[in-house]
């Protein structure tokens, strides 16, 4: 089955996503067939409905291993899909040594700067783009994917001290674009958590959650506040 960037504008448009929306897309290219242009057509398709008032963010996480972090070089390790925003003209990544996001928009300076908080916790790029009223889209991938529950997580005041905390600290070497290389001490990460489990019901059940299909992808949409409301009541 062959996916054009045309097709992709259209099913996002059924589901409900309209120019000026903001959405943090986690995602698979696989899942979704044969996209023509690959990977770069995705992000197109997004820019195009999204619009010049809109901002698409992508993870573009080098996860917990990360020893020495560039966020111009680094890759992302979340799929071609990711790496294609990365290097798309206009995109801008934060500086989290770990999980960095990647934003396209008017907004994106304002979503990512985020270099001195923690991994996906409270004030964290995508929890800015949430409090917004931002949307967030699994493309392909379930709700393990969906970084939103990390942040429920966070106000839930879940424990962030298991494998990394500050008697037990990670650093990582940051090539930071305009200081050079500095040390970043990370003394939290997040954990897993039964909302991963539990997401798609709740959310379901409260009639909060939009599903559709893009090629062979199943796709859901919510809202990013949405999820973090539903994570709080999970973990209550």
């Amino acid at each position: 089955m062959n996916v054009t960037r045309s097709d992709i504008v259209s099913c996002l448009e059924g589901m409900g996503l309209k120019a000026g929306d903001s959405v943090m897309v986690h995602s698979s290219l696989s899942s979704m067939g044969r996209v023509e242009g690959g990977a770069r057509t995705v992000v197109e398709a997004f820019v195009q409905l999204l619009g010049p008032g809109g901002s698409l963010m992508v993870p573009t996480f080098t996860h917990i291993g990360c020893q020495y972090f560039d966020p111009l070089v680094s890759p992302s390790l979340n799929g071609a899909i990711t790496e294609a925003a990365r290097n798309f003209p206009g995109a801008v990544r934060s500086l989290h040594p770990t999980h960095a996001a990647t934003a396209i928009g008017p907004d994106a300076e304002s979503l990512v700067d985020d270099l001195d908080r923690g991994p996906l916790g409270r004030d964290c790029a995508l929890d800015r783009l949430c409090r917004k009223g931002g949307y967030v889209l699994l493309l392909g991938v379930d709700h393990k994917s969906n970084s939103a529950i990390h942040i429920g997580e966070d106000y839930a005041g879940a424990d962030r001290h298991k494998s990394i905390s500050p008697d037990n600290p990670k650093v990582v070497v940051l090539n930071h674009p305009e200081r050079g290389e500095v040390k970043v001490t990370l003394t939290e990460m997040m954990e897993g958590t039964i909302a991963f489990d539990r997401m798609e019901e709740v959310l379901r059940e409260r009639g909060q959650l939009v599903e559709g299909k893009i090629g062979e992808a199943k796709c859901q949409l919510m809202k990013g506040g949405d999820v973090i409301a539903a994570t709080l009541d999970i973990l209550k």
